[in-house]
């Protein structure tokens, strides 16, 4: 279990800071995903137990049921709508919506059924108990979301207080904003932690993905995007290039394996910086890459691939001279037949000669 020290908890508070918009969304979306389910149970266990208040009211009001009975039984039906919408929705603002909704839906109903008791000092002990909840909801949301919560508790309270008249108002006041603000900062606590958590998984997953000799991405990163369907799209061509170094062996066995990894590093540094933002780059294998061009034709993509080829020729700040042999093919919606045609061109590529750009096994350049 790690330690952690004031000093990590105003780093991880810098960090929260320095987080983009975009960043802060996929935090909490990963938040949500996690601790969503758990949540969710509270949430329908809590409306569930509070109809057996039922027996509490019954001891209240002279041995009778009936006025709060309705009440009571009435969180049930917004509980059957929360169960189908948090189901159904997708967005985690949309979930957190529906959990604290849900929430102060519970906190109306229990101030509808006070209205018909007799004794309504025992709504204090109530709305104390309903902080437990709160927290609980504090794992799957933001702090903003919390104390936008909170608002509409308080309010509740407030309003509510208009018609039932707490005699003890002050003691409900003093059990709950202590409890708000003990929550809330924990809340700020827990989201740290979780953002730690976050940035490490999102670290080991990076790791998982990345080569760490060349920084471009690896094979597994390939396969999820296969498995994700994240390299189809019908709205814009797709273009795959396979590339490698030519007389990569020879440049092992003459100069060493320490400079055949120099070269190595150098070629996908250099991809990487021409072709993050259009494109995925992969180390396939040894000294093979995989580049797949998002928006690009094999019109295009020959040329960039032609551009590319120019500039590996012409470094002047390579480890070592070399030279790439590429190969194009457009995406045809087979994956596995598209690479294999890209890797039919960069055969051909280097069997006339290397140093050359080949589209589908067909002379280019």
């Amino acid at each position: 279990m790690k330690n952690y020290s004031v000093l990590h908890i105003w780093e991880l508070c810098q960090i929260y800071g320095s987080l983009s918009k975009q960043e802060k969304r996929d935090f909490y979306q990963h938040k949500c995903y996690y601790y969503q389910f758990f949540v969710k149970m509270i949430i329908v266990l809590s409306c569930i137990v509070s109809t057996t208040y039922l027996i509490a009211d019954y001891k209240l009001n002279g041995n009778t049921i009936m006025p709060t009975l309705f009440p009571r039984l009435f969180v049930l039906v917004p509980l059957f709508f929360y169960i189908i919408l948090e189901a159904k929705a997708r967005n985690y603002q949309i979930k957190v919506f529906l959990n604290y909704l849900m929430l102060n839906l519970i906190v109306f109903t229990m101030v509808w059924a006070v209205y018909h008791l007799e004794v309504k000092t025992h709504f204090s002990e109530a709305a104390a108990i309903m902080n437990f909840i709160f927290l609980i909801c504090c794992l799957s949301s933001s702090p903003l979301s919390g104390i936008l919560g909170y608002s509409i508790f308080f309010l509740e309270v407030f309003c509510s207080h208009q018609v039932n008249h707490y005699e003890n108002m002050d003691v409900i006041l003093a059990l709950n904003i202590p409890c708000f603000v003990t929550i809330m900062l924990a809340h700020c606590l827990l989201d740290l932690g979780e953002l730690d958590h976050y940035l490490t998984s999102k670290k080991l997953e990076q790791a998982l993905i990345t080569d760490p000799l060349t920084t471009t991405y690896n094979r597994h990163k390939l396969s999820r995007m296969i498995q994700d369907n994240k390299i189809i799209n019908e709205q814009m061509p797709i273009s795959l290039i396979m590339l490698d170094i030519d007389y990569f062996k020879k440049i092992n066995d003459t100069l060493g394996h320490y400079v055949g990894d120099q070269a190595l590093r150098y070629l996908g540094e250099f991809l990487m910086r021409e072709l993050s933002e259009i494109g995925t780059v992969i180390r396939f294998g040894g000294e093979e890459f995989m580049i797949i061009l998002f928006g690009y034709s094999s019109k295009k993509a020959l040329e960039k691939a032609e551009y590319l080829r120019k500039r590996i020729q012409s470094a002047d700040d390579s480890p070592v001279s070399f030279t790439i042999s590429v190969g194009v093919a457009e995406y045809n919606g087979n994956f596995k037949e598209s690479m294999n045609a890209a890797d039919a061109a960069l055969y051909h590529a280097k069997e006339s000669g290397r140093n050359q750009v080949y589209l589908d096994c067909e002379f280019t350049y």
